[in-house]
């Protein structure tokens, strides 16, 4: 994969939208109580409204560690997309796979909307295969971003909130930077087709709520000495410069390259929490 640095400008390549990664669940609190199911929507439920203490915001953080990676539930995570042993299968599986590739590819070349029949010849298949594997071109395009997910788990890595905070704020910016743009191809794609697809919708925010959570996972020893209101604040403005539509402002309106954008993500990043109170030095 290439470097931030060996990109310059443009928005060709390969790219994409949303962040984090794949943790195991948490261990037993404090106590010695596991951290049940209702338990977890009752902290994540909290943590959106802000009426969360201190040790409670800490254990939301730290759920937000498992629940990031797909923005959801772990029961949400789809299992890994493993070729199945027998023959007949994994031949089936492999020409899925041709086929979603294809299509990913097409997108990465600027081809937002590409015809089946373009889809179908980029993947050396028959028009009636791609309609054998896929029920629509929906369909498709949402195998599409389950791709990325895929591909989204293998880029990134914990960051340890134990770290100072200026440690935390470049590596949170260069692991964020590096996943928008790996996923903007098929998030481009899928922003065309999203108001007529309530996955694709259900998806976003799925994932934009889980983004939310990586924030407060990572920069929670600083927010847990904040107010409700403050700390809400606070959360509101680092989670909107590190969503993907900013990212697309900065790549596409602004005409920056990937690390003309992640150092001004990293620069605003560190001017909100310096103007909070918080050292970065």
């Amino acid at each position: 994969m290439r470097s931030l640095s060996d990109q310059t400008g443009g928005v060709g390549g390969p790219h994409y939208y949303e962040l984090v990664y794949v943790e195991s669940m948490p261990g037993p609190q404090a106590d010695g109580g596991a951290v049940g199911g209702a338990e977890r929507k009752r902290l994540a439920r909290s943590a959106e409204s802000g009426a969360l203490g201190k040790g409670e915001l800490d254990v939301a953080a730290d759920l937000g560690e498992t629940e990031s990676a797909d923005f959801g539930d772990v029961a949400d995570v789809e299992p890994a997309d493993v070729e199945p042993a027998d023959g007949r299968a994994a031949r089936s599986h492999r020409t899925r796979r041709a086929i979603i590739d294809a299509m990913r590819a097409l997108h990465a070349e600027g081809d937002l909307r590409p015809t089946v029949p373009r889809i179908a010849e980029r993947a050396g298949v028959s028009l009636r295969t791609v309609w054998q594997q896929f029920a629509d071109r929906e369909a498709l395009l949402i195998e599409a971003v389950r791709r990325d997910r895929e591909i989204q788990r293998s880029l990134v890595r914990k960051i340890d909130p134990d770290q100072p905070l200026a440690a935390r704020v470049e590596a949170f910016a260069s692991q964020r930077a590096r996943v928008l743009e790996e996923m903007t191809p098929t998030w481009r794609a899928a922003r065309v087709q999203q108001p007529f697809s309530d996955q694709l919708s259900r998806d976003r925010k799925h994932r934009n709520s889980g983004s939310r959570a990586e924030v407060q996972r990572v920069f929670a020893p600083e927010l847990s000495q904040l107010p409700c209101t403050q700390r809400d604040q606070l959360v509101d403005a680092l989670h909107a410069i590190s969503l993907w539509s900013f990212w697309e402002t900065l790549r596409t309106d602004l005409g920056l390259s990937p690390l003309g954008a992640k150092e001004l993500l990293t620069r605003t990043f560190s001017a909100l929490l310096s103007q909070a109170g918080f050292a970065l030095a």
